[in-house]
């Protein structure tokens, strides 16, 4: 069951170790192969960093990821949970750490590659709303807005949609 799900957390966790470990981490190595690592590490956005390193994808990572930038720890989470080319995704704030260059990428990058996926993202920003078909606003743990991303996002934009309560 578990590789049928891709979950990125909020708050990134990483160990010392190398970069392919961080990212098999979790769904174990076994049948993860250099093709769906490296296809998971592109995907994340992480090719340019793996490219540009003379280790490639045995990089060390340091001690809870301290030598990446917050975005590219981000982007080890998205490797790991693609890693296993899971049916559902889970994504919560997958893109908070991340430049602009970096989330229109993975942007880009996702919106391709889940076709055909269900995908629930949890998110304060709107710039990601473009990925889904369907927008839930929950406020005070209640729902206050459902239905297609186009007509939700209008009804925010026009001050329609109240808060709970």
């Amino acid at each position: 069951m578990r590789r049928h799900i891709g979950y990125v957390p909020q708050d990134v966790s990483l160990f010392f170790g190398s970069l392919r470990d961080n990212v098999v981490a979790g769904g174990g190595s076994d049948g993860v192969d250099d093709e769906a690592l490296l296809r998971a590490i592109e995907l994340a956005g992480l090719q340019g960093l793996v490219n540009s390193h003379p280790h490639g994808v045995d990089l060390q990572v340091g001690e809870r990821g301290q030598s990446l930038s917050g975005g590219q720890r981000q982007a080890v989470a998205i490797a790991r949970a693609l890693v296993h080319d899971p049916q559902i995704l889970l994504l919560d704030e997958p893109s908070s750490a991340m430049d602009h260059a970096s989330e229109e990428s993975f942007k880009a990058n996702l919106k391709t590659y889940a076709k055909g996926k269900t995908m629930v993202v949890v998110t304060h920003r709107t710039s990601l709303l473009s990925l889904v078909d369907r927008i839930i606003v929950i406020d005070a743990g209640k729902v206050v807005a459902d239905g297609p991303r186009d007509k939700v996002v209008e009804a925010l934009r026009k001050g329609q949609i109240g808060r709970a309560g």
